[in-house]
């Protein structure tokens, strides 16, 4: 495929399936133990209409990749702990059949995994779709790549704008760069859908 048709920054919106409910989440993380969030990014597509949401979390422990994604530990005092956050997200997902959506998916996935356990929450999405994959088979015919799988690299190469680090710009990249990958390679969603190993 002639791949200099993903040049350009127009904004393209895939047509969601209204029988599946999708959660696109990006999370950033407090330190290097990436087992607690300091800001999350979420977007729900369900019966094909989009939410946005994102908030700072409060940790309950040391910020220490400030120089990664600029958040402080001042910044997240008075922020809700991420189970108070997912307590509003998860009764709007409304099922425990949705897809799991994120770029490079399974270092989210564990990192919510892992913070939501603290607080004695089970969060074991049964089905995920990674960008990632999306990007290797439609751009790169499925070939093994590394670098220009990267959000930011994508989303430039897409013309996809992007605060890369901040959450709620990361999420909404995440979702227009899947959505011009299905578009422009003419493919259904539901061909990237895979099972969990973990639910």
């Amino acid at each position: 495929m002639n791949t200099d048709i993903y040049n350009g920054g127009a904004s393209v919106q895939y047509n969601y399936p209204a029988d599946t409910t999708f959660l696109f989440a990006d999370v950033e993380t407090a330190n290097q133990a990436n087992d607690t969030i300091c800001a999350i990014g979420v977007i729900l597509v369900k019966n094909g209409v989009q939410t946005g949401y994102y908030s700072l979390i409060d940790p309950l422990a040391p910020i220490t990749l400030t120089y990664i994604h600029g958040i402080t530990s001042q910044d997240v005092q008075g922020a809700p702990t991420l189970d108070k956050f997912w307590q509003v997200i998860q009764p709007l997902v409304g099922t425990d059949d949705y897809v799991f959506v994120a770029h490079n998916c399974y270092f989210d996935l564990t990192v919510m995994h892992k913070d939501l356990a603290r607080y004695g929450i089970p969060f074991a999405p049964k089905r995920l779709l990674d960008t990632m994959w999306v990007a290797r088979d439609i751009m790169y015919n499925r070939r093994t790549v590394r670098g220009d799988l990267k959000l930011d690299v994508l989303s430039r190469r897409l013309g996809v704008g992007l605060d890369h680090h901040n959450a709620a710009s990361d999420i909404a990249a995440t979702k227009q760069v899947l959505d011009k990958l299905l578009v422009l390679g003419n493919r259904n969603i539901k061909e990237f859908i895979r099972p969990s190993t973990r639910a």
